[in-house]
């Protein structure tokens, strides 16, 4: 019994300041898990993000680029017109700035005027096939019409920036169905989407100035027409127009994340053509320049990143019979 109770008594319990002591070691270790595991996250929200970003402007400049690329491409076989501009068809390439569209109307006609971020219209047409090789921007086959005439242009991709049901940008893409007009979005995070139209002295040579949709319709306004009707000066007009002059289509899109993963000053700015046609253009042409210290509060803090091309119209000499 005697060493019973010298080994209990040897025995001690632990001191206050010592259950202290741990309590604030464990809290530490537990805070300092916490921290990496946020920085962690963090890295990888960003990295998400960064693929996020970089997957959407890629697959939107490739949409973009091969509808303009797919422009007045006709079957010559069925087409034996082979200088642009000499009917009284409409362009196969045309344009807005600062607006958005309706989903259900014919073409790009009854715009809106509230555009997100001053972003512009871009409307491309080309004709149909048979063989199902022609697809419009949201995938659908472009067949030829029973009453089409040779190269008429009976297909349609036209590509504008509207907002979902969220609030978030989008790119969309509006096209003529069997039966009614229809758009679809098909890229998430489209903030501003910009185009340049260039012109040069013939369809075979590079463009010696870029012009806005705006521009190029004032250029129409000049034309000299002639005919003793209305329809026979709107079929002159449409010989003429500067629409039909095109041979290059300089595109910009500013591509943003779906989720807040930036920590730095946000005051970065965003000039889709670069800073020199921006501190000229800027004021004229809205939405070239977007400063993201200018945007709503809960949009700053979103990853950006600007995706540019420049395409040649592949059938600019071809005709563009509608």
């Amino acid at each position: 019994m005697l060493n019973s109770h010298t080994r209990s008594g040897s025995q001690r319990g632990v001191s206050l300041i010592e259950v202290m002591i741990g309590l604030v070691l464990g809290l530490l270790v537990v805070g300092i898990a916490g921290t990496v595991f946020l920085a962690a996250r963090r890295a990888y929200d960003l990295q998400e993000s960064h693929v996020e970003v970089s997957e959407a402007g890629r697959y939107a400049i490739e949409s973009i680029t091969r509808a303009v690329r797919q422009s007045a491409s006709s079957d010559l076989a069925r087409s034996a017109v082979l200088e642009q501009g000499n009917d009284g068809s409409e362009a196969a390439i045309s344009g807005l700035d600062v607006r958005s569209l309706r989903a259900g109307t014919q073409g790009i006609e009854q715009a809106l005027p509230g555009a997100v971020n001053g972003s512009d219209v871009l409307a491309v047409r080309f004709a149909g096939a048979d063989d199902g090789s022609v697809l419009d921007c949201a995938g659908f086959d472009v067949g030829i019409p029973a009453t089409a005439s040779p190269g008429q242009l009976s297909g349609w991709s036209i590509f504008f920036v509207a907002r979902d049901a969220r609030g978030e940008p989008e790119l969309h893409c509006k096209y003529r169905g069997h039966n009614s007009w229809s758009s679809a979005a098909i890229v998430r995070g489209v903030e501003a989407f910009q185009v340049l139209y260039g012109i040069g002295p013939d369809m075979a040579s590079l463009p010696t100035r870029f012009l806005t949709a705006s521009q190029i319709d004032a250029l129409d306004q000049q034309l000299a027409l002639s005919g003793a009707t209305p329809e026979q000066r709107a079929q002159d007009r449409n010989r003429q127009t500067h629409w039909k002059k095109i041979t290059d289509i300089r595109i910009a899109l500013l591509v943003r994340s779906m989720r807040p993963v930036r920590t730095d000053a946000l005051d970065q700015v965003f000039d889709l053509f670069g800073a020199p046609y921006a501190d000229q253009h800027a004021a004229s042409d809205p939405g070239t320049r977007l400063v993201e210290s200018a945007l709503p509060a809960k949009d700053r803090n979103r990853l950006r990143k600007l995706f540019t091309a420049t395409v040649r119209i592949r059938n600019a000499t071809l005709a563009m019979p509608r």
